[in-house]
């Protein structure tokens, strides 16, 4: 028989495993896979978490230089407003054109002149440097800016010094003046 095929051998083959091991060993990876998972979910979010951190570092970091340098030139706008108030003519026209262009230009970077003259004295936005007794204008009126206040993006940079109304109170007849 000469015509007969050899059979194929049969490939060599692991002892066989019981069904319970090889569910053991699934739970075991799937318990890893999910906590390589959870793992690495807890690291994404950690990366966002310092991202964001640095942004907002970087940004206080910028405005806190931003504030230094604008709190440096505020003397240079008061001398500006001086000389603009004592110039005339040509000179004076000039001088308030570069006043207004210096204004503008740090106006676009977020400095804030603090309204005063004409509202009420605001203890967080004025310092009270002198008190005048004006009988056209209500008690706690500001009367008068002796030097302007500024803000940056809402923090108060300098407070505006100012003369405030304050009414003397009425003295009973018959009373000492003092």
């Amino acid at each position: 028989m000469a015509d007969e095929m050899p059979k194929p051998e049969a490939p060599e083959t692991e002892p066989s495993r019981d069904t319970a091991s090889l569910q053991r060993e699934l739970e075991e990876s799937r318990k890893a896979s999910e906590e390589f998972l959870t793992r690495l979910q807890y690291l994404q979010a950690e990366l966002e978490n310092t991202r964001k951190r640095a942004e907002r570092e970087v940004d206080q970091a910028v405005r806190r230089a931003n504030e230094g340098l604008l709190a440096r030139l505020l003397p240079v706008l008061d001398d500006l407003d001086a000389a603009v108030a004592s110039a005339k003519g040509k000179a004076g026209k000039g001088l308030s054109m570069i006043r207004e262009n210096v204004r503008k230009a740090l106006g676009e970077f977020g400095l804030e002149e603090i309204p005063a003259v004409g509202g009420p004295f605001d203890p967080y936005l004025h310092e009270c440097v002198q008190l005048a007794n004006d009988a056209t204008l209500p008690d706690g009126q500001v009367k008068e800016v002796v030097l302007k206040g500024y803000k940056f993006k809402d923090k108060l940079l300098r407070p505006a010094q100012v003369i405030v109304v304050k009414h003397e109170p009425d003295k009973p007849e018959g009373e000492p003046d003092g």
